[in-house]
């Protein structure tokens, strides 16, 4: 974007947080430490420069980032901090034990490397048919010989841990994991929000969407678009694109 794009993205923004925050243009002045004259040029568009502190206050103010109030909010670093704001204290801990984990790994491997790797997850508790996960652990998982063929889709792993699943899967499995919405006849993980329980189960598309088992052992589930909060019971947490056997 150009200095002007930015400017003008910065002040329609201002303008918006301003109104969805019910204060007038002379409130909104003071409370980014301004005079109201001042206020009123910037957003005519009677300057060419904004002030850093002008800027800081404002996100202070509305508690937007400061690249969302110059509409620059496509990339998935933004995109991810931005959702990290609706978060428990809690859950940010988790994620920042995470993003540790994840920099001490790159402190051990170079860069130009890193992309061979995806976070493994096994899980620590009973691995069942609606899985309830106590825990789960994260490693390492090099999958360079997976990569020309899934490319940017291949996104994590998860390891298999019991014989709920034979003959499709075995413990010890890893299956590779793109964190798309599934397709028709797609193996799909998928987590009912009620109840917590994480499902293995193979999709298939139609007004109903049915979520039937890989196996005799388990029920089908389905996912009818057309009733009101039904699809909504469940996260789609991914798609299987292949399995490793240990």
């Amino acid at each position: 974007m150009t200095r002007q794009e930015i400017i003008s993205n910065f002040i329609n923004n201002m303008e918006r947080e301003r109104t969805s925050l019910g204060l007038t243009q002379a409130q909104m002045a003071q409370a980014v430490d301004m005079s109201v004259s001042g206020y009123k040029k910037l957003i005519a568009g009677e300057t060419s420069r904004i002030d850093l502190f002008i800027a800081y206050q404002t996100h202070m103010l509305t508690g937007k980032w400061i690249f969302e109030l110059c509409g620059d909010d496509n990339s998935l670093l933004e995109q991810t901090v931005c959702r990290l704001r609706n978060l428990t204290p809690s859950q940010l801990r988790f994620i920042s034990a995470l993003v540790d984990f994840e920099a001490d790994f790159l402190n051990k491997v170079p860069a130009d490397l890193a992309e061979d790797y995806v976070s493994l997850l096994t899980p620590t508790g009973n691995q069942e048919d609606g899985m309830i996960w106590d825990s789960v652990n994260v490693e390492k998982l090099n999958v360079a010989a997976y990569r020309k063929r899934f490319g940017a889709d291949l996104h994590c792993a998860l390891r298999i841990t019991s014989d709920h699943l034979h003959p499709v899967y075995n413990a010890g499995d890893i299956l590779l994991i793109s964190k798309a919405a599934p397709r028709d006849g797609d193996t799909g993980m998928f987590i009912n929000k009620e109840t917590g329980r994480a499902y293995l189960r193979k999709f298939h598309q139609a007004s109903s969407c049915i979520l039937e088992p890989l196996n005799d052992y388990g029920v089908s589930f389905t996912m009818d678009g057309f009733r009101e909060g039904d699809m909504d019971k469940w996260l789609i947490f991914g798609r299987v694109l292949s399995k490793l056997r240990e």
